[in-house]
């Protein structure tokens, strides 16, 4: 015994819009009316239509319709938690992932720094466009590595502003927390030194 969708109509109270009625039934004759507000009048047959049927589900299956709809919550709370999983495992790995990529660069940065006679100009620009500027209350430590514009003007071969590799330079036990001073003033203090290229 399939539905179909036969009509749909409004039904007034004292000349005022009372109810939509939707009515389904089959070839056989069946008929079944459904009522919902009268603004449902609006809406699409084929929205009507499930709404209906809906409505006709309940009403003769009310504990069927009640454990259907627990099951699809169920199922969707299930597939909420897989997607939730696999997030989580997805955010773990690309996490070991960046730490491993993070560890191999620092390597190669440490290797390429301590090149004797200093790298090639144009490795060390990529390098130095690599590596992370100060950063404001960060504390350092001996030989750890950042990138800033050149502060002097005083070398022809190597503008002012120019990305610049430099190594903090002090005791093991100490440290440094960087302040927003200038470059200039901790060259000039010692605590850094700059790793030059070779320059030809």
């Amino acid at each position: 015994m399939k539905l179909e969708f036969l009509s749909k109509s409004l039904d007034y109270k004292g000349g005022e819009p009372y109810k939509t009625r939707v009515v389904l039934g089959n070839s056989e004759g069946v008929i079944y009316p459904a009522f919902f507000d009268p603004d449902f009048v609006s809406k699409e047959s084929g929205e009507l239509f499930k709404l209906a049927l809906e409505q006709i589900y309940q009403e003769n299956f009310p504990k069927k319709a009640e454990n259907d709809k627990f099951n699809q919550v169920d199922e969707q709370l299930q597939k909420n938690k897989e997607t939730a999983s696999k997030a989580e495992q997805a955010a773990t790995e690309n996490k070991q992932l960046l730490e491993s990529v993070s560890t191999i660069t620092e390597v190669l940065i440490a290797l390429a720094i301590g090149q004797n006679g200093g790298m090639p100009a144009p490795t060390y620009s990529k390098v130095a466009a690599f590596i992370k500027p100060l950063i404001k209350d960060k504390h350092y430590f001996n030989n750890d590595i950042v990138s800033m514009p050149y502060p002097l003007d005083t070398n022809p071969k190597w503008a002012q502003g120019t990305a610049t590799i430099f190594k903090f330079q002090m005791q093991q036990s100490e440290g440094y927390t960087y302040q927003n001073q200038t470059v200039a003033e901790m060259l000039q203090k010692g605590v850094l030194t700059i790793v030059m290229p070779k320059i030809e």
